[in-house]
């Protein structure tokens, strides 16, 4: 309760509680691997032993060398639950049955082998051969999968290659830096994430621009921090329109597809996993040392003193210390400046600079605070996911509990969540299989995060405390500023959050290839967000104020999908797939707020009712749709491949004359390695061409956009108060989809027996009918009016080259170099046309109006920054010239295109975009010894600009007063044409400073260590794994101040990791 967390803090330190708090959690977290150690031996106990009918295969599986491959899976062909996995030596034992059967061998980076053997065989031995290209691969596409070689759209697909080595807090980390084409800027929270996310650049101007989550074949709305990242099994990102299409009205921004663990072998697999760390913070300010901030407010003095007419200027050295004083100035002259001086030559000095009381009392007595390093801390981090999986004959099961627990590099900010997921197949008959795939997510935290821009704003002279040991509200008595710790330690928060989300499927296989999957998935979340501030916080009234907000939703999604899968003269081979789907969604909203509590806050949101001013909201919103699609996948001797679609979607956020929207694709591929006219070349191994067209829509525009809305407001009559209503939005039957309509050209290429290997992409996308605010007139009483309007082109090429550097018995090294390029271009907007003059004022033409006030010019892109230039400093003997743009000596200078006297909307140029151009990835993998692996992606984004302001010095940063980043500036004694003087003037118009943010950047740095299984074996032990893993190890920038991807502080994290499996 929130009035025990004041009084703990008015008489003790802050790290003590820091302290406690920690050692509480962490005692308490023991619940939560007590739990996990349940989970694993309930399922251990759950376990049902491999049928004992039919005979026993057994043999050995290595690889060209005649070395033993590990972990390779061996199944049955047309039953996946008959399977296993190679142990240490590479042998296998599978019980079949008593027929003639087809055995699959397959494991990563080989070619998977398929052998038939008659019912007498009861051993078979097995070579596989290495494929870098792995074209057998299966990939996860809308609605289904297919084998990477007959791929026609550009697909990408992230493995155990990379999920191994990275360790994540949320599903998105996993991409940082690892698919071209898709750009994350990472959060620089505990909860890690991403704050930004595209595919393939900005497809819409108000629309969501955000890619479709689909979980386990499913569409998946609930937060992707849900996810247990220890859970996924594999990400498949869709990035060209005939990929995206299946999704109609809901693909146009892309789609990343997440897959789920299963039961890989029938021998039940244990897995606990335990990682430990911290994150520290990276790029801090470099905040001024005492003396420094003595001096540079000092200089600020000096510098506003040197501009005053002669008779109004202070006598030389009046801002100095009286300690280090210009020469020729005595101590006595300089406290003659002063009548009334005291006799104390600091505290005078420092009367001077305006520092109040206390702050000089401190400065006295050497007490300095270093408010940053309060404010920022290594934070500790931990997570812990236990897990048990297999599979029978008729059963395939994954659970898995985990635990995470982060501290972000701000006191403070924390992430806390408890995930539990279950997926379970089971064979009820040889004709129909049912199961379930369910997470269950736990998030909370009832921390408050220190203001870490206030920490930097902070005189190192100000008191953290008062004499009696309570916190200090105004730490130097500034009444501007606030202590950056008092919310944290005087409010109160309660945040927890519970998400269900569950999927239920039956599978019915039909004869003559024919199959039908009915899958229904429920998604329930529920939040609770409890705020108290304290009357201690400034503003507040008596009593303090609170909030209780709770917020539900459900949703319901029902797939039916029908498929066939034939061939026919093994040469024609054709995939179709329909599918009809449904969905609802509904959520409800209600805060309840109060002030003025009485007799205190101390019970705050617990009793809300003890406030004065109560005040109740609530919102319920509701949405439908649904949707069917037609697929066929052909190809033609595996050589020739065709794929088309449609997709006819319905929503009811659009308007009543356009419900639904159509969706079309076509899509081909040519694998010219398979031609007789290439196919003997004995150092090509692949050669495919590949070429598709295809729409896509985007309706995440609100969900009564389309709608007249009616606002509830209060009415005064006749002396009586009543509650009364008036549409405030206008309603637009006629708003549809945003449509997408893009071409991608592809070509796949692998030589030297797959040691080169990689990909080409071109596309072009174009967005019509954009879903955008028209202005009304001003007669009509409304201000905007939903609408679609306007267009939006993306271009651009991504290219992806992976080698095999080293392949020998005890050493393997891979690489592989992505590249992507963007370019974002506005074609239309409003459609309001304005005249074209020439330079004499006469209208030669007319052309389409540009948005100002939005920042969006036709013709260019949504990123392009068109402003004034920054061209430097003003300097002394410039003064008359500056006088005319309102300036002075050591004020910002920008360019005067055309040479008027003044700075204004014509001179303005287009400087350069605030996205990058240039993006490119590096990743290496080392294997030594088949037990150590090192592996690093380096990242790097050209070709952009940041506004970096720090050298315009100006006056809003209150250099008379408070503290801000250390940097340099203009004197009158040491001119500068890179930075302006204290206190500069900004405005009129406003200036901002462009800089290159281009980056090179260690995103991911990772060691392992696996122990020989020779070893573990003697502890009953299958695998054992050490890692050490640190995330944003060091970057290489000409940016300065913050880090050049986020422009924030951000977090570098350090891991240690071991990964247990009986």
């Amino acid at each position: 309760m929130r009035f025990k967390r004041n009084s703990r803090f008015n008489s003790t330190p802050i790290y003590y509680h820091i302290m406690k708090q920690r050692i509480s959690e962490f005692i308490s977290q023991a619940r939560i691997r007590i739990l996990i150690v349940i989970l694993i031996f309930v399922g251990f106990s759950q376990v049902q032993a491999q049928t004992s009918n039919g005979r026993l295969v057994t043999g050995v599986v290595v690889d060209n060398s005649g070395e033993a491959i590990i972990g390779a899976t061996v199944r049955v062909k047309d039953d996946q639950n008959i399977a296993t996995i190679t142990d240490i030596d590479g042998k296998y034992s599978l019980r079949v049955p008593d027929k003639k059967v087809t055995l699959l061998f397959s494991y990563i980076g080989y070619r998977t082998e398929e052998r038939a053997i008659g019912a007498g065989v009861n051993k078979l031995d097995v070579t596989l051969e290495e494929d870098a290209l792995m074209l057998d691969d299966v990939v996860v596409i809308g609605y289904g999968s297919m084998k990477r070689k007959d791929l026609t759209g550009a697909v990408a697909h992230v493995g155990e290659e990379v999920l191994k080595n990275r360790t994540a807090t949320n599903a998105l980390d996993f991409l940082v830096g690892t698919v071209p084409g898709v750009n994350i800027t990472p959060s620089t929270g505990a909860g890690g994430g991403a704050s930004n996310l595209m595919i393939r650049g900005q497809q819409s101007l108000k629309a969501n621009s955000s890619p479709l989550i689909v979980l386990d074949g499913v569409i998946f709305y609930g937060n992707i921090e849900d996810v247990n990242p220890s859970d996924i099994e594999s990400i498949d990102v869709l990035k060209d329109a005939s990929s995206t299409a299946v999704y109609g009205s809901k693909g146009s921004a892309g789609v990343i597809i997440i897959s789920t663990k299963r039961g890989s072998s029938d021998k039940p697999s244990v897995t606990v996993s335990t990682k430990l760390g911290f994150a520290e913070a990276t790029f801090m300010p470099e905040m001024p040392t005492a003396d420094q901030y003595m001096q540079r407010r000092s200089d600020y003095f000096k510098t506003i003193d040197y501009f005053k007419p002669g008779a109004q200027q202070k006598g030389t050295g009046y801002y100095d210390n009286p300690m280090n004083l210009p020469e020729g100035v005595t101590q006595e002259q300089w406290a003659a400046y002063d009548p009334s001086f005291s006799g104390d030559y600091i505290e005078t000095w420092m009367q001077r600079l305006e520092f109040n009381p206390i702050e000089v009392e401190n400065y006295k007595a050497g007490k300095v605070t270093d408010w940053v390093d309060l404010a920022y801390q290594k934070g500790f981090r931990q997570d812990y996911t236990g897990s048990v999986s297999g599979k029978t004959s008729r059963t395939n099961y994954y659970m898995s509990l985990g635990h995470t627990k982060n501290e972000g590099i701000l006191v403070g900010d924390q992430f806390r969540a408890t995930r539990m997921r279950v997926n379970l197949d089971v064979k009820v008959a040889d004709w129909l299989n049912i199961g379930t795939n369910s997470q269950f997510t736990h998030k909370g935290s009832d921390e408050i995060a220190v203001d870490g821009s206030a920490a930097r704003s902070m005189s190192p002279f100000g008191s953290m405390y008062e004499e009696d040991g309570s916190i200090k509200v105004r730490p130097w008595d500034d009444n501007r500023l606030s202590n950056p710790f008092l919310a944290h330690y005087v409010n109160d928060k309660f945040y927890r959050y519970w998400n269900l989300n569950t999927s239920i499927f039956a599978k019915v296989t039909l004869p003559y290839g024919f199959s039908w999957q009915t899958t229904y998935n429920i998604r329930y979340g529920m939040l609770k967000d409890y705020y108290y501030t304290s009357d201690i916080v400034p503003g507040q009234v008596e009593g303090g104020s609170a909030k209780r907000h709770e917020y539900s939703d459900y949703e319901w999604t029902i797939d039916n999908m029908l498929k066939w899968n034939k061939s026919f003269a093994d040469i024609h081979n054709f995939d179709f797939t329909f599918v009809y789907t449904a969905e609802k969604f509904q959520s409800w909203s209600s805060q309840g707020n109060n002030q003025g509590f009485q007799p205190n806050g101390n019970l705050g949101f617990h009793a809300i009712q003890a406030g004065v001013v109560p005040t109740v909201t609530s919102n319920d919103e509701m949405q439908t749709g649904n949707g069917l699609l037609w697929r066929l996948n052909y190809s033609l001797m595996d050589r020739y491949l065709l794929t088309g679609s449609v997709r006819r979607d319905g929503f009811s956020a659009f308007g009543q004359n356009n419900p639904y929207g159509t969706f079309w694709t076509f899509a081909g591929g040519w694998r010219l390695s398979e031609e007789k006219f290439l196919r003997d070349i004995s150092w090509l191994n692949n050669l495919k061409l590949r070429v598709s067209w295809g729409q896509t829509g985007n309706r995440d525009i609100g969900r009564y956009a389309a709608f007249s809305r009616l606002t509830i407001t209060n009415v005064i009559q006749g002396g009586e108060n009543y509650k009364g209503v008036y549409p405030s939005s206008l309603a637009n039957r006629d708003l549809k989809w945003e449509t997408t309509t893009g071409w991608n050209w592809g070509l796949d290429f692998a030589f030297l027996n797959s040691r080169l290997n990689g990909s080409i992409e071109v596309y072009k996308n174009k967005t019509n009918d954009l879903l955008m605010d028209r202005a009304m007139p001003e007669i009509s009483g409304y201000g905007t009016i939903a609408s679609n309007l306007g267009e939006i082109a993306n271009r651009g090429a991504e290219i992806s080259i992976s080698s095999v550097n080293l392949q020998l018995p005890n050493v393997n090294w891979t690489t592989t170099l992505t590249y992507s390029h963007n370019h974002n271009e506005i074609k239309h907007l409003y459609g309001n046309m304005v005249d074209v003059l020439d330079a004499n004022g006469n209208v030669i033409g007319q052309r389409e109006d540009d948005d100002v006030k939005n920042g969006w010019y036709i013709g260019h892109g949504i990123d392009e920054i068109y402003d004034y230039k920054f061209i430097g400093i003003w300097q002394l003997g410039e003064e008359f010239e500056a006088a005319k743009y309102g300036k002075q000596p050591g004020d910002p200078r920008l360019l005067d295109v055309n040479g008027d006297g003044k700075v204004n909307e014509k001179d303005k140029v287009w400087l350069g975009s605030r996205l990058p151009k240039h993006r490119m990835t590096f990743n290496s993998n080392l294997n030594l010894f088949k037990c150590l692996n090192f592996s690093f992606t380096l990242r790097g984004e050209f070709d952009w600009l940041g506004v970096d302001n720090v050298a315009r010095n100006e006056n809003n940063r209150f250099f008379n007063t408070s503290n801000s980043r250390w940097n340099e500036y203009w004197t009158p004694w040491k001119q500068s044409n890179k930075y302006a003087r204290l206190g500069s003037n900004i405005d009129s118009p406003g200036v901002n400073i462009y800089e290159s943010r281009n980056y090179v950047r260690m995103q991911n740095m990772a060691l392992s260590y696996l122990f020989p299984q020779k070893l573990t074996r003697k502890f009953n032990v299958e695998t054992l794994r050490l890692s050490v893993n640190v995330d944003n190890a060091f970057v290489i920038s000409g940016w300065r101040h913050t880090d050049p991807l986020t422009n924030a502080i951000t977090p570098r994290i350090w891991t240690f990791g071991l990964n247990l499996t009986l």
